[in-house]
């Protein structure tokens, strides 16, 4: 899932739609993987599950007063992603 979500992201974090804000050694666009629903709750190691963020946006999500709500809006940019 890991691959997927990056390589669909291209480079480009799907929260805020920044670049990636540094690369790896390796020379790829660090960003990391964060699953939509979490797996704790059931949530599927799929590729409609997982988003690649940047590490702000990331932390949003799981510590951020508004994550939930942050969370609802990628579930939503995901939708679309896959419905077209």
């Amino acid at each position: 899932m890991r691959k997927y979500a990056l390589q669909v992201a291209d480079g480009v974090c799907q929260g805020c739609s920044d670049d990636a804000p540094f690369l790896t050694d390796d020379r790829e666009s660090f960003l990391e993987v964060h699953h939509l629903r979490r797996r704790s709750n059931g949530g599927a190691d799929h590729p409609k599950n997982v988003i690649a963020l940047c590490p702000n946006c990331h932390r949003r999500v799981h510590h951020g007063r508004n994550g939930d709500e942050f969370n609802e809006d990628l579930i939503d940019k995901a939708e679309e992603l896959h419905s077209r």
